[in-house]
């Protein structure tokens, strides 16, 4: 027979754990309020989120001065991002099948590296990109010899790497072509990943135990990317509602609610 005791216990365990799901939406709130507020023009979330990362304002300055300030607030911004990260670190969560952590996260998209197109010993290469609604559509590739022969003409609807080297024209290449093919078809790419940690303490901003790039614009943008990835999957209902998400969202929640302070 069941003691009503364990029971009532193990209820209680479960009610006494902070939800810090539901915290992190009401943080979200007034954040989404402001940039609203802020970019009236703008009709996405997405459009905001990329002028929030992009242009000077309020969340910005916020972030910076508790970044780099040397108060206690600031200390326990550091912590909370080093919480995160840790978090980050061990609870694999992904958002359209990337990764969120600090150590290899897509902070935006670069358009400038499309079209690749260079000689190298003789042969002519060329790689293009088509986007369409930030999402890659078409991949075309050529290789081209000196005496003007398709060497290869690949064209696909989706980016992956896997997929041209399956290609029986790739297959036919030298090693020297392929390398140098992957290698321009891997500059292409407009999502190229970003590591926020750096190997040269110091060189770095420390927060907590864990070193940071100096880089302190760019850890902004990186954050406020990863508050609005991990916003995406909680709102879509892609999170597993468990123990060990909530502990993510804690540390994400105290870092926005510290920023919305601000504004």
């Amino acid at each position: 027979m069941p003691s009503t005791y364990t029971e009532n216990s193990d209820k209680w365990k479960s009610l006494a754990d902070i939800d810090f799901f539901t915290h992190f939406v009401k943080a979200w709130i007034p954040f989404n309020a402001w940039y609203k507020t802020y970019y009236p023009a703008l009709k996405t979330d997405r459009e905001a989120i990329n002028e929030i990362k992009n242009t000077a304002n309020a969340a910005r300055n916020r972030f910076l001065g508790l970044l780099n300030g040397a108060n206690d607030e600031s200390e326990q911004f550091r912590a909370n991002l080093a919480h995160l990260h840790y978090c980050l670190n061990n609870i694999i969560i992904e958002n359209n099948e990337q990764r969120i952590y600090f150590e290899r996260f897509v902070i935006e998209m670069d358009r400038t590296c499309l079209t690749q197109r260079h000689t190298y010993n003789g042969i002519n290469y060329y790689v293009e990109l088509t986007l369409t609604r930030n999402e890659i559509t078409r991949v075309l590739a050529t290789v081209v010899n000196g005496a003007r022969r398709n060497l290869l003409n690949y064209n696909h609807t989706e980016y992956k790497l896997a997929h041209l080297r399956a290609d029986r024209a790739f297959g036919n290449l030298s090693r020297v072509q392929k390398s140098f093919l992957e290698e321009k078809f891997n500059d292409a790419n407009p999502f190229k990943p970003v590591n926020l940690l750096s190997a040269n303490p110091a060189d770095s901003i420390q927060v907590g135990q864990y070193h940071l790039i100096n880089e302190p614009t760019l850890i902004y943008k990186g954050v406020i990317e990863m508050l609005y990835n991990l916003r995406n999957v909680l709102f879509h209902g892609q999170i597993i509602p468990n123990k060990d998400t909530n502990t993510v969202y804690e540390p994400a929640y105290k870092i926005l609610r510290m920023i919305v302070h601000g504004l």
